[in-house]
């Protein structure tokens, strides 16, 4: 079998367990091992093996035994996830950690249940003074408590249980149960002591303490003892209060008590990556909110980093092997890159709460977003931890012992490197080399006394002094060229030519003596060129930065403000630079209006719904009172817009966003600039609601999956007999006055407008398109989708003649009111559903015109072509996605769960429905996710308003490291993501059209029916 033959190549020490136990390599062909398993999957697939939930209760040795045998299994199958690239169902080593650590809370979970069982059939129930159920927590300390855990690691564990102020009472015995059963009870349900009328069952007699104690000591047995099945998890308890000499388990009043008296910086440390993994989440939440104070203290100490640094140091002097070989604890191993982090961590996490984070490379994450680390630093200290860590994965399931050394042997470390997909040992040893000089240097450069190394940019300073502008730029090439090696999509030959555009712009800022490397500025904050030029270089796009920052320098009014500002505080001048080489969206939105550079450099994070509607009322409150009224709304509209993009882009950016916050944050600002404009258009006073005329989303806007800059979809529908008393349109004809306020919104939602872009609208989704009215009564829409309104003459459920096409049915689907007379709206919303899901006699007809509709967006609108792939419309493209689920959306509508106009929610309900099978939905949803992740990330990073990924771009290695992917070089880096593209887009055509090809067969009278393979078009 491939898979056994696999393993057995890649890691020695597994061939002969897969040899022992051919179904596990049968089962991993079968049941796939391409999918990431979080702890809900890992924990119903054991419960279901050991037969936990079977309402007969525990057999021991079953759950002794299938727990074993579940970990080793899905260590396996983790293990061959790493040895395969991504393109063939393999992961990197970030996400099979995950995996691990979410088996490793799976599986101390079911061993707690268990042990809690056992104590509890012997000696009775916690039960608190209060009543109520006494409470245990497991804390994952270490790699499980960041989600960082190794195939060999220990698992660092800590118990805890809530309080002392109680007692263990007996349980009662009911009828027909045995003590060695659960009687089907669930873990943690209320129980009360016991009734007289039964007899109860236990020794009794032993405290909380005790009771807990006998708990954890069984937990820890169950999970390290060494059987025939080998053993779940070796168990480090070493990190608990008073180490090897405390109680095995305590109370949270005694764990504080100890925090506060005799905590340590180590113990501060170790539980910055604590997290609960087992038994009472919520109780651990509480501890370790308790112990905020202790571990992230509000006076900032960068003698915090010296500390840390001297803790390595002391670690290293204990190894009993050559420290150049261990990849954890020797010079630039994973420890100093782990201690890197949090070190900076524990100096800014009391005062920067955003920099709190369990894992290393969600950490090292959000200190590059609030500017503690530079891009540059950021990336450098990634790349070396997650290629230390690919090796130490990769010697671990090579040998199954617990080791971070590397190979001793030439023939073993040959091995490791091809495993690793290195031409051989001499390329790995030297790329790992590297990334150990980087992180050393990193970890270092924390150290805040001593002298700090002389200035890299001596030479270029004094170039600026002297006003030698070519001196200055053969500086910067001399002095910073392989910076810019290491990322350069091109050849090196590209590299002078590149470093003249650089230096020609930071050269500009040295022209006016204010500027930020003039001559007075120098003679201010004599250590700002350094920070600045430092900064540039390890921007993401060094150039762009240096572009977007002369610019920006250029439109200031008062630069020297501003300089002051940024000299005063370094973090804000990297913070601004790490934006504008981050983000071609975010450059162009500050060189266009400077003044929101405060946006930027006091960055507010993730934005919410209440923030962005706070945001148009301050923005509209700003304007001086003579302004024109127009003028004014127009102006407060747009500065609020450029400001909360700015927002949500820079929170996307760092992470703080996902791909569904962004979208639902944009589409809230949409929506609620549309409200402020459609009240204005309609005169409405303050507080009262709008009435008359309602603007309906459609498209993504429609859906809340807005992107940057996208086009507003959005038509607009009237009820004459809801007009206000007294409005200007009292008494004109009802087509023309409401005509005129869809003009007038229009206007002030797209008019051009200093304080910057607005939004384009729309219109063609409208009954009749182009040729129809641009706005239209309730009436007429319910008749042009062949719907009587309620309330007319007649049946009211009785349909009329049908205008609209099949695939004007199909955008109803994401028409939802956005802004306006709610009232109309949801009475649109009524017509629209009989429209888009109510006429289904000739489905079949309905899917062929959307296939065929499909077929010609492909071939006539997509511009694909080799080298080109068009995210939207292109084979596999978001279009794809959108109508399989549309589609299957008309076809099931009479289930009123899966009426959305959310395409994720609505894979969700379609497969929660059964009308979507489980791979599909997952093809489906992951399609999606990618899809519209990449094609965010294309815009703000490149300010590409397209929907195109152009194979050899510039601009593609940058989109690909923020859309997660890695590689050694930028080329690999582009091409992996292009693999990746290949692979889910091929398996989303895939489902497109088994989808299509399903409805047709089911729809068919009788004889053929067209094939979707052969109509649709697109490249190969």
């Amino acid at each position: 079998m491939a898979i056994a033959a696999l393993l057995g190549a890649a890691y020695p020490a597994l061939a002969l367990v897969v040899e022992a136990h051919p179904d596990i390599a049968e089962r991993l062909a079968e049941e796939g091992f391409q999918t990431a398993r979080d702890r809900a999957t890992y924990l119903t697939r054991l419960r279901a093996r050991i037969g936990a939930d079977d309402g007969v209760g525990w057999d021991v040795d079953v759950t002794r035994r299938e727990l074993r045998r579940f970990a080793r299994d899905e260590r396996i199958r983790v293990a061959l996830r790493e040895a395969l690239p991504a393109s063939a169902g393999g992961a990197d080593v970030d996400v099979t950690s995950a995996e691990l650590g979410a088996l490793a809370d799976a599986t101390i979970e079911v061993a707690l249940e268990e042990a809690q069982h056992a104590v509890s059939a012997r000696f009775g129930v916690p039960v608190t003074a209060s009543g109520g159920d006494g409470r245990f927590v497991v804390l994952g300390m270490g790699k499980l408590g960041g989600d960082e855990l190794n195939a060999g690691s220990d698992v660092d564990l800590i118990y805890f249980y809530d309080t002392d102020d109680g007692e263990v009472v007996p349980r009662i015995q009911e009828a027909g149960e045995g003590i060695s059963g659960v009687g089907g009870e669930e873990r943690g349900a209320t129980r009360t002591r016991p009734r007289s009328s039964m007899p109860p069952v236990g020794d009794g007699g032993i405290t909380l303490h005790d009771y807990w104690s006998r708990v954890a000591k069984r937990l820890t047995a169950t999970l390290e003892e060494v059987t025939e099945d080998g053993f779940v998890w070796r168990v480090d308890l070493r990190l608990r209060p008073e180490g090897r000499s405390g109680p095995i388990v305590n109370s949270l009043a005694a764990a504080e008590r100890y925090y506060e008296s005799f905590g340590r910086l180590w113990e501060r440390a170790a539980l910055l990556r604590a997290r609960p993994v087992a038994g009472s989440l919520a109780l651990g939440d509480e501890f370790l909110r308790d112990l905020a104070p202790f571990v992230w203290r509000k006076r900032v100490s960068p003698q915090v980093a010296t500390d840390m640094i001297a803790l390595v140091h002391r670690a290293r002097a204990e190894l009993s092997h050559d420290a150049d070989r261990d990849l954890k604890l020797g010079p630039g191993g994973i420890r100093e890159a782990e201690f890197f982090v949090q070190s900076l961590q524990l100096i800014w996490g009391g005062v920067e709460v955003r920099a709190r984070a369990q894992g290393t490379l969600d950490g090292l994450r959000r200190l590059r977003a609030l500017g503690y680390v530079t891009d540059r630093e950021g990336r450098e200290i990634a790349e070396g931890y997650l290629a230390l860590r690919r090796a130490e994965h990769a010697v671990q399931s090579a040998t199954g012992v617990q080791t971070h050394a590397l190979p001793a042997s030439g023939e073993e470390m040959e091995r490791l490197a091809r495993l690793l997909r290195f031409k051989g040992q001499g390329a790995f040893l030297t790329e790992l080399a590297a990334h150990r000089a980087r992180i050393a240097a990193r970890f270092l450069s924390l150290l805040p006394q001593g002298s700090q190394p002389p200035s890299r940019w001596v030479e270029a300073a004094a170039a600026l002094d002297r006003g030698d502008r070519e001196g200055f730029i053969e500086a910067l090439a001399r002095d910073a060229g392989h910076l810019l090696k290491e990322t350069t999509y091109g050849s090196d030959l590209e590299l002078p030519d590149r470093f003249r555009d650089l230096g020609n712009d930071l050269f500009e800022l040295g022209r006016h003596p204010d500027g930020l490397l003039g001559a007075r500025t120098r003679e201010s904050f004599s250590r700002l060129p350094e920070i600045l030029l430092d900064a540039v270089m390890d921007a993401a796009d060094a150039e762009q930065a240096a572009r977007y920052l002369r610019i920006y320098s250029v439109r200031l009014r008062v630069p020297g403000v501003y300089t002051s500002m940024l000299g005063a505080d370094p973090r804000l001048l990297r913070r601004l630079i790490e934006a504008l080489g981050s983000s071609a969206f975010i450059g162009d939105a500050l060189v266009g209006n400077p003044d929101l550079a405060d946006f930027v450099l006091f960055a507010r994070g993730a934005p919410t719904p209440e923030v962005i509607r706070r945001s148009i009322e301050t923005a509209l409150g700003e304007e001086p009172p003579d302004l024109d009224p127009e003028e004014a709304v127009v102006g407060a509209l747009r500065r609020a817009r450029a400001r909360v993009t700015i927002d949500v882009g820079l929170a996307d950016l760092s992470g703080e966003m996902d791909t569904r916050a962004t979208t639902l944050a944009l589409s809230t600002l949409a929506d609620a600039t549309l409200e402020v404009a459609t009240r204005f258009a309609l005169g409405t006073p303050p507080g009262e609601p709008v009435r008359g005329l309602c603007v309906v989303a459609m498209g993504k806007l429609g859906g809340r999956e807005l992107g940057y800059g996208s086009d507003l979809d959005v038509f607009f529908l009237f009820d004459p007999t809801r007009a206000a008393p007294g409005s200007p349109g009292a008494g004109m004809d009802p087509d023309t006055y409401f005509a005129r306020c869809a003009r007038r919104i229009i206007r002030l939602i797209s008019v051009s407008h200093g304080a910057g872009p607005g939004y384009e609208l729309d219109t063609r989704l409208r009954p009749s398109g182009s040729q129809g009215m641009l706005v239209t009564s309730l009436e007429g829409f319910a008749r042009y989708h062949g719907i009587r309104k309620a309330g007319s003459a007649a049946d009211p459920e009785r349909r009329v003649g049908v205008r609209a096409a099949a695939w004007e049915r199909l955008a109803l689907l994401r028409a939802r009111p956005a802004a306006g007379d709610m009232e109309i709206g949801a009475e649109a919303m009524g017509i629209a559903e009989q429209a888009a899901y109510g006429q289904v006699e000739d489905f079949r007809r309905t899917v062929e015109e959307i296939h065929r509709l499909r077929g010609r967006m492909e071939r006539e609108l997509s511009n694909e072509r080799r080298g080109r792939r068009d995210l939207k419309m292109g084979r596999g493209g978001l279009v794809d996605i959108e109508f399989a689920v549309q589609l299957l959306q008309m076809r099931h509508g009479a289930d009123p769960s899966v009426r959305t106009q959310e395409t994720p929610a609505a894979i969700d309900a379609l497969a929660e429905g059964g009308y979507l099978s489980p791979a599909q939905a997952e093809t489906l949803r992951d399609g999606y996710g990618f899809l519209r992740k990449l094609d965010q990330r294309s815009r703000v990073v490149n300010a590409d308003p397209s929907h195109l990924l152009e194979s050899g771009g510039p601009g593609v290695p940058s989109l690909a490291r923020r859309m997660g992917i890695r590689g050694r070089t930028a080329a690999e880096t582009a091409a992996e993501l292009f693999a990746r593209y290949a692979e889910i887009t091929e398996r989303v055509r895939a489902a497109y059209e088994d989808i299509v090809a399903r409805l047709l067969v089911q729809e068919a009278p009788s004889g053929g029916v067209l094939d979707p393979r052969a109509s649709s078009g697109g490249v190969g």
